[in-house]
């Protein structure tokens, strides 16, 4: 048997929910296909490890709440890059402004929530280079140390954002107010 083949023949034997297909570790979130069958395909899998599926509960329930009655979402990958989670979704057909405003939200928010909880377990992680970037727990770091956290800072439709991790939301950066030209600091 090949290597690829009796992996995912281990995996289903054992009852993890993921397996390796073409060196990606594939999820299938069983759970979120039935909590959210308008916006996940029934043969969706996922490029990202079990541990984001709270983030990613989250993340559908933003766009649920987000997207017009009758508007449906064409959800193309989601999966891990650079340490984060990443989605690329869009909705079918026209929208507003503020829809798109509210989808680009849910993506940024999964995104920053996503460098918080380890992507194996789900339990809190930091960013971490173990020759490649991983968000990890203690326990399945390697012995890798965290990394400096990532700032949260983003800016959608010109307003500049700071995720707060306590709120878990975005919230607006206060500018300083412009000192009089001549003063001193």
């Amino acid at each position: 048997m090949n290597e690829a083949f009796t992996s995912i023949l281990l995996s289903l034997q054992a009852g993890v929910p993921w397996r390796k297909v073409k060196g990606f570790q594939m999820t299938d979130f069983p759970n979120l296909k039935t909590k959210y069958p308008d916006l996940i395909p029934a043969r969706m899998d996922f490029e990202c490890g079990p541990g984001w599926e709270k983030v990613l509960d989250k993340y559908f329930g933003d766009v649920s709440a987000a997207l017009p009655s009758g508007t449906r979402l064409r959800l193309d990958k989601v999966y891990e890059k650079y340490g984060s989670l990443r989605v690329d979704a869009m909705p079918e057909g026209a929208v507003t402004r503020s829809v798109h405003l509210a989808l680009d939200r849910a993506e940024v928010l999964a995104d920053l929530r996503s460098y918080r909880y380890c992507e194996t377990c789900g339990k809190p992680g930091s960013l971490r280079d173990k020759s490649w970037l991983s968000v990890d727990c203690e326990a399945h770091a390697n012995g890798a140390p965290p990394l400096p956290p990532h700032d949260g800072r983003i800016t959608l439709d010109g307003v500049a954002y700071e995720y707060d991790e306590g709120l878990d939301d975005l919230v607006p950066i206060k500018r300083r107010a412009k000192r009089p030209t001549g003063t001193k600091r």
